[in-house]
């Protein structure tokens, strides 16, 4: 065998290979676009007997069962069971409760509950003395596309699973722990990357569930502007067109142009731009190169047209942004105000 030819079965055009036309082909393609952050980690501690009551925020939280059985209340949705090793997404805007079994003694608020413990981590403890039967690992993560738009907005009901992978998923949530717990470089990076790979975990555990409404990331209810979003992502510097992005989707133009704005709230022209912006300013921040170069592998003609586009995108100019993100700490704030946000969310 040639050493081209060896290349080659390691190297696939995703556009090249043609649009993929099973929902699992469209699924993998699109989460392994996905932008996935962790915001702020925390541990649940519950009595078998008691309730822990948390408010809606407006991120996604996950849930790991680290230990015992969680029942789990989600204003409007069916109660869950589930046990050690279960890893649970939940939909924004909506409040939860969490418990050791259906009825409860006693109550605990979130407010009440919270305190920080050691290394700055975050605990939520439902119950009196030394005694808890349940152990979770709570999470306020981002999940979206490069361009910031957020794939898991069509989600209005949890989705749970116990993947087959338990010993892999429940070593990626204990290092994500001690990550928070002793930041260094390259904390965030590695919390962000493990994170992914759970959520891949949990979403290929019962694909079919995520075809049914409610239950699944908008894009993929949509898979002809899947394909579309795909192609940008995939080479955000090419010349798209609404024609050419069209075509990708197997839709008309008028057809797919209002699909898209439907699915991912902007036009398909804006959409390229935001994903030019997003590759642009993971190059800032990763590499050495000049702004002009960069704005130019991202498919922008000239710097100036760059600079402006990115300074009303993020709010400062690409040379302010390289030297204020070069300086901020790779991990969460230490500020007991920021930790608190890993049950409430950010204040507004």
């Amino acid at each position: 065998m040639k050493s081209s030819d060896f290349d080659s079965l390691f190297r696939r055009d995703p556009i090249a290979s043609g649009p993929p036309r099973s929902l699992a082909s469209l699924a993998e393609r699109i989460l392994d676009s996905m932008n996935v952050r962790v915001e702020a980690l925390a541990i649940c501690r519950i009595a078998r007997d008691a309730a822990l009551v948390i408010p809606a925020i407006s991120d996604l939280k996950i849930m790991y069962v680290l230990k015992g059985t969680l029942h789990l209340s989600v204003e409007g949705c069916e109660p869950l069971v589930s046990p050690a090793g279960s890893i649970i997404l939940l939909p924004k805007n909506l409040a939860r409760t969490l418990s050791g079994q259906d009825s409860v003694n006693r109550t605990f608020g979130a407010e009440e509950a919270l305190h920080k413990g050691l290394h700055n981590l975050m605990y939520l403890d439902a119950f009196v003395g030394a005694e808890h039967e349940i152990r979770v690992l709570c999470g306020r993560i981002q999940i979206g596309f490069a361009t910031d738009f957020d794939a898991f907005d069509g989600l209005v009901r949890p989705i749970s699973a116990k993947p087959d992978n338990d010993a892999f998923v429940r070593s990626a949530f204990e290092t994500m722990l001690d990550e928070s717990r002793f930041r260094t470089a390259g904390s965030q990076v590695l919390a962000n990357t493990l994170m992914k790979a759970c959520l891949v975990e949990l979403l290929r555990h019962d694909l079919d569930q995520l075809q049914q409404p409610g239950s699944s990331p908008s894009i993929l209810l949509k898979p002809g502007v899947g394909r579309s979003a795909i192609a940008i992502l995939s080479q955000p510097s090419a010349a798209h067109t609404v024609a050419s992005l069209a075509s990708a989707a197997g839709m008309s133009r008028s057809a797919f142009a209002k699909a898209f704005v439907e699915t991912t709230g902007t036009t398909p022209i804006e959409f390229v731009t935001r994903a030019r912006l997003a590759k642009a300013r993971d190059l800032i921040t990763a590499s050495e190169g000049s702004i002009t170069s960069i704005a130019t592998a991202v498919g922008f003609a000239s710097r100036s047209h760059f600079s402006s586009r990115f300074r009303e995108r993020y709010g400062e100019d690409p040379t302010a942004y390289r030297k204020r993100i070069r300086q901020k700490t790779d991990f969460a704030s230490d500020d007991p105000a920021v930790l608190q946000e890993s049950i409430h969310g950010p204040s507004h």
